[in-house]
C-alpha cells in the first residue's frame, strides 16, 4: 500500500516515487501491450513524469525505463491518475486491466483509499490528451518536454462532439487507441524510441497529398528531450465507420463460399468469382497508395531513390540470415512434427541452398524499380472494410523491428508480397474452421483444392488491380519479368 500526503500526484515524488516503480513490472507483464514477455525485467524506473492538468482532476504522463536481465532496455509509455472511493470500485470492476496499484491519501486526519490507473481509461484524462495537440502548449517533465502539435484538419473537425464520449477500443496487442465519438480516433503508442513514428510522417504525407483512402491525420505529442530526436507518443486521425477489417470481412466470405460447396459436395467454380472484385479494388486501393507515397518530395525521407548495389546487397544478406534462422528453427523441431509434416519439412530443408541462392538474383541485375516509403506491415488485418470499399490504416510497421528499419524506404513489392501472403493465410485459415462447423462432415479433399484455387483467383485480381493503377509509376518495374522477380523473392523472403 501507497501513502501519501495531500495529494495522489505525491506518488511521483521522493519514497513513494520507488514504491510505485516496485509496482510496474507486475503492470507491465500483465499488460496486452507490454512486448517484454518473453525476457526477465530487472529493473523499471521512471525516465520522466510530464504532468498535464485535467478539467476535473489529474494525470501524469509517465515515461518508463525497462531494463532487462537479458540484457538491453526499452521505453514505455503510461498515462496515469487515480480514483478514489465508489468510483475506483467501479474501475477495477469494469477495467481490472488497467489498475496499477493501491493508494491512500491523507487529507486533515482523513485517510482517502483509492487506486492508481491507466488514464486511458478516465474520459477526461484521455480528452486532455488529445486537446493537447490542439493548444501546442508543452507540458514541462524533470528532463523532457510534451509538445502538441496539430493539422488544419483538427480545427475543422467537430473536438467539442468528441467530448461527449470516448472508448479504449480492445484488440489491439502493442498500443492502445482511444475512440472519441465518432469524429477521432487516437492511438498512444507504447513502446517508443527516439525518432518519428513512421505512421506520423507517413500520415502528414498522405494528409497534405489528399490520400483518401487512409484517416486523415489530425494531431500529435511528441516528447522532446534536449538535442535529442523528439519520441512520438501519440496521433489521433479521423474516424472511419467501417464493417470490420478486411481480414474478418475475407474470412466471412470464404466461409460462406464453402458452406454452399458442401451441400454440393463438389467444388464449384462459379464461386470463385465471388470475392474477385474485392481483390481487385484492394489492388487498385494498394497502387494507390503507393502512388501517393511515391511522388517526388522536398523531404528526404520521403524522396524516392534508386536501388544501389549496396542497399540491394544489404538486402539479399539480410533475406539470407532471416531464412538460414527460419531453417535452422524447423530443423530442431522436426522431432515434434507429425510424420507427414516431417516429410514436408525435409523436403524444404533439403532445398536450404537452392532457397539462398534464390535471393542472390535480387542483385544480379541492375533493377528499374525505385525505392519508397511503404506501409511496410501490409496484410488484410491493417485494412477496413466499409461495405463497399477500403481504408487502409496502421502505418507504423512492424512493430518489433528497430525504428530506423521501419521508416527505410522499401521496394512496393514488400507490401504487395505481405498481402499476397495474407490471401493465402485466409484461404487456409477459413479451410481449418470447416472441422468445427461441421463434425460430422466426412473428410472432402475436394476442398483443398477450391481453396487453393480461391488464393490463386485472389493473388491475380489484386495484381491486376495493382499493376492496372501503378504500372506507369516512376517507382513501378518497367517489365513484367522484373515485377515477377520482386514479387517471387520478397514472398520467399515473407515464408520466413
Amino acid at each position: 500500500m501507497i501513502t501519501v500526503q495531500h495529494h495522489w500526484n505525491a506518488a511521483f515524488e521522493g519514497q513513494a516515487r520507488a514504491q510505485v516503480e516496485a509496482l510496474l513490472p507486475a503492470f507491465l507483464r500483465a499488460s496486452r501491450w507490454f512486448g517484454g514477455k518473453a525476457q526477465t525485467i530487472r529493473s523499471t524506473r521512471f525516465a520522466d513524469i510530464l504532468r498535464a492538468e485535467t478539467g476535473d482532476g489529474a494525470m501524469v504522463l509517465g515515461l518508463i525505463d525497462v531494463s532487462y536481465r537479458e540484457g538491453g532496455a526499452e521505453l514505455y509509455t503510461l498515462p496515469i491518475t487515480a480514483a478514489f472511493d465508489t468510483e475506483a470500485d467501479r474501475i477495477r470492476h469494469d477495467h481490472p486491466q488497467s489498475v496499477i496499484g493501491a493508494l491512500t491519501v491523507t487529507q486533515h486526519r482523513k485517510r482517502l483509499p483509492g487506486i492508481l490507473y491507466d488514464a486511458l481509461w478516465n474520459e477526461a484524462c484521455a480528452y486532455a490528451l488529445l486537446t493537447s495537440m490542439r493548444r501546442r502548449a508543452p507540458f514541462q517533465g524533470s528532463s523532457g518536454t510534451l509538445a502538441g502539435s496539430a493539422t488544419g484538419l483538427f480545427d475543422e473537425a467537430d473536438m467539442g462532439a468528441c467530448a461527449a464520449s470516448s472508448s479504449v477500443l480492445t484488440g489491439e496487442q502493442s498500443n492502445t487507441s482511444v475512440k472519441f465519438s465518432d469524429c477521432a480516433i487516437m492511438k498512444l503508442y507504447r513502446r517508443v524510441e527516439p525518432g518519428m513514428n513512421p505512421e506520423l510522417d507517413i500520415g502528414r504525407a498522405l494528409t497534405a497529398r489528399r490520400f483518401t483512402h487512409s484517416p486523415a491525420l489530425l494531431g500529435a505529442l511528441q516528447y522532446v528531450q534536449g538535442g535529442a530526436e523528439p519520441v512520438t507518443l501519440a496521433l489521433t486521425q479521423t474516424f472511419v465507420a467501417n464493417q470490420g477489417n478486411a481480414w474478418d470481412y475475407t474470412l466471412t466470405q470464404l466461409s460462406r463460399d464453402i458452406d454452399r460447396i458442401i451441400p454440393l459436395n463438389s467444388s464449384t467454380s462459379d464461386l470463385l468469382f465471388d470475392y474477385r472484385d474485392s481483390a481487385n479494388l484492394l489492388g487498385q486501393r494498394t497502387g494507390e497508395l503507393h502512388m501517393a507515397l511515391g511522388q517526388p518530395s522536398d523531404t528526404a525521407a520521403l524522396t524516392p531513390e534508386a536501388c544501389s548495389e549496396s542497399y540491394l546487397q544489404t538486402r539479399v544478406e539480410a533475406m539470407q540470415q532471416a531464412a538460414t534462422q527460419a531453417l535452422a528453427l524447423l530443423r530442431r523441431r522436426l522431432p515434434s512434427l507429425s510424420e507427414a509434416d516431417r516429410t514436408v519439412a525435409q523436403t524444404v530443408l533439403g532445398q536450404e541452398f537452392v532457397l539462398l541462392d534464390r535471393f542472390e538474383t535480387l542483385a544480379s541485375q541492375p533493377l528499374s524499380a525505385l525505392r519508397i516509403r511503404c506501409h511496410g506491415d501490409y496484410h488484410l488485418g491493417q485494412v477496413l472494410y466499409t461495405g463497399c470499399d477500403f481504408v487502409i490504416i496502421d502505418f507504423e510497421g512492424e512493430p518489433a523491428k528497430p525504428l530506423a528499419e521501419r521508416r527505410a524506404k522499401c521496394h512496393p513489392m514488400v507490401d504487395l508480397a505481405g498481402m499476397v501472403r495474407s490471401f493465402h493465410y485466409a484461404a487456409h485459415a477459413a479451410l481449418r474452421t470447416v472441422h468445427s462447423r461441421y463434425p460430422n462432415l466426412p473428410s472432402q479433399p475436394g476442398l483443398l483444392p477450391w481453396v487453393e484455387q480461391w488464393y490463386r483467383t485472389a493473388r491475380a485480381a489484386f495484381l491486376r488491380g495493382y499493376r492496372t493503377t501503378a504500372r506507369q509509376a516512376a517507382f513501378s518495374p518497367q517489365s513484367q519479368a522484373e515485377f515477377n522477380l520482386l514479387l517471387d523473392i520478397h514472398m520467399l523472403d515473407k515464408a520466413n
